[in-house]
């Protein structure tokens, strides 16, 4: 008897002391690194990268962020779960007051559902000098007084970069009302600001715009504005010297008063629209028969009318193509269009020309130029920007088309239509003709095709 007893506080023993192991085990199952940029700059959205392994079963847990030992407001996280491994981003924003002589410290706290507390520390430095630049992609040609005058900003950052700061803009030294804005700005980020008729209504001889970004404290002021100051005589000559690149725009007129929808299947009231409105007609619902019509109204408004209440002009908006090679890279160059490949293709509706460049964003240099038959006023080419998705072929009963460049929806580049028996059903070229696609000449699709890959990007403007 006595052996069995000593048998059973034994056990009970063994019992008692490996519970705490137990619990141990289960509170330290919790591991995190953490690991972030080590220079940061006044203004920046910094982000921390956290890796958070979970050796037990899935639980929660929330994240908190100090800077400098004090905490974050709204960083950090609210209760998330945790999963075997998780790969989370935590991001602070860098503030003016932070001294740039000295090392600074980020330090997260993981607080999990098992009562486990994690630390880690990341450390870095601070540049009171943003890298950020900013030029305009867009400028008026002239300073006319009494009217409102639109400048088109451009920012760029390095890559993965964000930063939170303040823009405003200023007319000879004076702020434009509403102008000020909190800004969070990334690379490649584009804005417009307006100047109004009233700030616009002296001597355009003495007219500077400026844009600045700042913070709210003046320690980040050394960033440099942007700012165009006009000189009529050197502005006269530039004017001359570069060809303005307008949009193709197909007019039509309302027949009869009607209901302007927000839906292609003509449902979602937005406005009545009168007889005998002119609108900007820019493409038919094909989805639904061709029963309705996306139209632009005289306010900026973009909405559907039933297609028989609008009568499209059919005119040819077609002009001749006397544009230099260095209006071409001046255009795209200026808007900023990037590619993820070496090319880039801007198809021109308004002189209906397809223009092949090589080089990289806002470096942009000509390589070919190709005549073009785009979409008829009645079934446009939108006014779009896209990319090639892929190469296909189309045979129809009555034509072939190959190569086809697939671009968006049922849109492409390709030949013109070849019957069967091999002849061009179609010649049209240099003016529209299509049913929306962008048609060539089948040694030059083929060439085109035999130059750029899937992916690049295609403007159509």
């Amino acid at each position: 008897m006595m052996k069995r007893v000593t048998t059973l506080v034994l056990a009970a023993l063994i019992i008692l002391t490996a519970m705490p192991v137990f619990a141990q085990e289960t509170v330290q199952s919790v591991a995190v690194e953490t690991s972030m940029e080590n220079k940061l700059y006044y203004g920046e959205i910094a982000k921390l990268h956290c890796t958070i392994t979970n050796a037990a079963e899935p639980m929660g847990a929330k994240a908190r962020l100090y800077l400098d030992g004090a905490l974050i407001e709204g960083a950090g996280s609210e209760y998330f779960v945790l999963g075997t491994q998780n790969n989370e981003n935590f991001d602070f924003h860098v503030p003016e007051t932070l001294d740039v002589n000295y090392q600074h410290t980020v330090l997260l706290e993981l607080i999990c559902d098992n009562g486990q507390s994690l630390y880690s520390a990341q450390v870095f430095t601070v540049s009171n000098r943003p890298a950020i630049t900013m030029r305009f992609f867009s400028v008026p040609e002239g300073v006319h007084q009494g009217y409102e005058l639109y400048f088109g900003v451009r920012f760029s950052v390095p890559a993965g970069r964000v930063f939170k700061l303040c823009g405003t803009g200023y007319v000879r030294g004076a702020e434009i009302p509403g102008s000020k804005q909190e800004l969070i700005i990334y690379n490649g980020l584009q804005m417009v600001v307006t100047v109004p008729e009233s700030m616009n209504a002296t001597d355009p001889a003495d007219f500077v715009f400026t844009y600045k970004v700042q913070s709210e404290s003046p320690v980040s002021s050394q960033l440099q504005p942007a700012t165009v100051e006009y000189d009529v005589k050197k502005m006269t000559a530039e004017i001359m010297a570069l060809k303005k690149i307008e949009p193709l725009v197909i007019p039509a007129t309302v027949n009869y008063n009607t209901t302007g929808y927000a839906y292609a299947s003509l449902t979602g009231y937005i406005t009545t629209v009168p007889a005998g409105t002119v609108v900007e007609y820019l493409n038919p619902d094909n989805s639904h028969s061709m029963k309705s019509a996306k139209v632009k109204l005289p306010s900026g408004t973009l909405c559907w009318l039933p297609m028989s209440a609008v009568s499209i002009s059919r005119a040819n908006y077609t002009i001749q193509d006397i544009l230099t090679n260095a209006d071409r890279e001046a255009f795209v160059n200026e808007m900023g269009y990037a590619s993820k490949t070496g090319y880039l293709v801007w198809i021109n509706k308004q002189r209906q020309r397809l223009v092949l460049f090589t080089g990289s964003q806002e470096d942009w240099q000509v390589d070919r130029v190709y005549p073009v038959a785009t979409g008829k006023n009645t079934t446009p080419t939108p006014t779009i920007v896209c990319e090639y998705q892929y190469k296909t072929r189309w045979v129809t009963e009555d034509y072939v088309c190959d190569p086809v460049l697939s671009l968006f929806e049922a849109y492409a580049i390709h030949n013109q239509p070849v019957s069967h028996s091999g002849y061009v059903i179609d010649t049209t070229m240099g003016n529209p003709a299509s049913a929306g696609c962008i048609r060539m000449l089948k040694q030059d699709v083929q060439e085109l095709y035999s130059l750029i890959p899937v992916g690049t990007r295609v403007v159509i403007y």
